[in-house]
């Protein structure tokens, strides 16, 4: 008779506490299981488990990333992953290990609690509700999903549905931290802001609050005191959201050697600076495709909308894109993607002038055929905008890849898109964490902006530069003139970008534009003039440079 598996018996003990109350206890024992040697998938991912909670991202990844490969068909894994994968900034991949993991097992609770919570990270309203629902459904004892629909009924603006789950929530769980920002936020929604902060101001002396809960109370206890018009409190609570966002995110995104967002610019912008207009090149082949293409390269004119973050690029490319001659591709780097090593620290720049047509047509091939696989429907012939802000620093990858391309450059007044860049809750990435400081958010503008400038002494690109201010003061004249540079005639069908708005996900700026044409965020800066003091000498050359005034 052989001896019974002390693995086996390891195992089975994991496994009954993981089913129990105590989470803590099964992510000790596997730990304590993982030192002892045993190679088991539940032993990883609980010991993964334990990782994220401390931090320790990569750490964790690598242990669900062996646990998936001898475990393909446990659902635990795949929810796992997905809870890494997003914070470390790889949101799609995480998408679809959710929903594999839901594929496997669609009664999970907790699968769908994280799979509601990347979607509703995402934007993703709709589908955050459905999967909070569906948890409610299986869990009606719960409280944590009922205060997650309080949280995405006030987000899309419900207050009633809010207020109405999150108390349903606190009846089940008195001390229920998103439930009571939700009631918050509703009182917000309600036109209590007063009433909203100072129940925030309770929350935040709490000892018990996890990063995430703590960002959301500043940022939404931020917009309660703009509201009042208390802009000094406010601007304390976008500081303090961001430094927390900045320590949480500092670790993923801090890798050695790799050069900054700002730090590029301002390289390609000293390189353009010392470049000789005239010493560059149209490649032979040309970028743009005619109508004997096929597939994503049949577009009547290709055309890049760029800029600036909080430029006012989503209300254009909104307004575009509902004229039925225009489809766009919005905020997805196909051409990063493609084209960044050509611009790479230790990359050659004299080689994008003269780069050869083989390589520049594989290139271009493999452009499009990104393009194809993210669109949602053919291009069929129509005049394609590729939107994504900060493809300003990538001006020469576009002059080199498609010399024909129309280039759309979105102006606002610098010191409204500095503010908005550090006010607003961005998804962080690695270009967007240059903005959880004033001071950064400032200097990456400067950078940019100097690129862009010598980029136009230097690069043959056909420009049109349009001012946010305009296009709300004049919006057919603008949206005229736009869209004559990109070669369509005026369409009534523009004024309709509001309701394009709010199908959009992946902007926070969607939102905003949703509500229609209006002048709120025109001259915000003035009401915070004494907090944006110290950044002043760093804009105020291009405030003079676009025309804006100085005081």
């Amino acid at each position: 008779m052989n001896p019974p598996d002390p693995t086996v018996d390891t195992i089975a003990r994991i496994e009954q506490a993981a089913g129990g109350a105590d989470r803590g206890v099964a992510i000790n024992l596997a730990v304590e299981a993982l030192r002892r040697g045993v190679r088991h998938p539940l032993v990883w991912t609980l010991v993964a488990e334990g990782l994220e909670s401390q931090g320790r991202l990569p750490e964790a990844l690598n242990l669900l990333q062996r646990a998936s490969a001898l475990a393909p068909d446990d659902a635990r894994v795949w929810f796992g992953l997905g809870r890494v994968l997003f914070p470390l900034g790889r949101r799609e991949e995480a998408g679809v290990v959710l929903d594999r993991g839901l594929t496997l097992s669609p009664d999970d609770y907790r699968g769908r609690i994280d799979a509601g919570t990347l979607r509703l990270r995402l934007g993703e309203l709709k589908a955050a509700s459905e999967h909070f629902q569906r948890a409610a459904e299986i869990a009606p004892e719960a409280a944590e999903p009922l205060s997650a629909l309080a949280v995405v009924a006030g987000l899309a603006g419900n207050s009633g549905a809010a207020r109405s789950a999150a108390t349903r929530a606190l009846a089940l769980a008195p001390a229920l931290i998103s439930a009571q920002i939700a009631i918050a936020r509703a009182d917000s929604l309600d036109g209590e802001p007063a009433q909203a902060a100072g129940r925030l101001s309770r929350l935040l002396v709490r000892t018990d609050l996890a990063d995430a809960q703590r960002i959301d109370i500043h940022d939404l206890r931020a917009e309660c005191f703009d509201t009042l018009d208390r802009p000094a409190e406010a601007f304390a609570d976008y500081a303090a959201r961001n430094d927390v966002q900045r320590r949480v995110h500092a670790p993923s995104l801090a890798e050695a050697g790799q050069e900054g967002h700002c730090d590029r610019a301002r390289r390609l912008a000293d390189w353009f600076e010392a470049t000789p207009p005239g010493s560059w090149r149209s490649p032979a082949s040309a970028g743009l495709m005619g109508a004997d293409a096929v597939g994503a390269r049949a577009t009547r004119q290709h055309a890049f909308l760029i800029g600036f973050p909080r430029s006012g690029t989503t209300l254009l490319e909104k307004a575009l894109s509902s004229h039925p001659d225009i489809v766009s591709l919005e905020e997805v780097d196909i051409l990063g993607a493609v084209g960044n090593p050509l611009l790479a620290a230790d990359a050659d720049l004299d080689r994008l002038i003269h780069l050869p047509a083989p390589e520049s047509d594989a290139l271009r091939e493999t452009y499009w055929r990104g393009v194809g696989e993210a669109m949602d429907a053919p291009i069929g012939g129509r005049i394609f905008i590729d939107k994504l802000p900060l493809h300003t620093s990538s001006l020469p990858l576009i002059a080199t890849l498609f010399p024909g391309a129309r280039i759309l450059f979105a102006l606002r007044d610098p010191r409204d898109v500095v503010f908005s860049c550090f006010r607003r809750r961005l998804r962080i990435n690695a270009a967007m964490f240059e903005f959880l400081t004033l001071d950064g958010a400032a200097r990456y503008y400067d950078a940019v902006m100097r690129m862009a400038v010598a980029c136009h002494g230097v690069l043959p690109l056909a420009v049109h530069a349009v001012r946010h201010e305009a296009v709300v003061a004049d919006f057919e004249g603008e949206l005229g003139r736009a869209l004559d540079f990109v070669g369509a005639p005026w369409n009534p069908d523009v004024r309709n970008f509001a309701a394009l708005a709010r199908t959009s996900t992946r902007t926070p700026s969607a939102p905003q534009v949703a509500r229609g044409l209006n002048a709120d965020g025109v001259a915000q800066w003035r009401r915070y003039q004494a907090q944006l003091a110290p950044i002043a000498p760093i804009l105020e050359p291009w405030v003079a440079r676009f025309g804006y005034d100085a005081d």
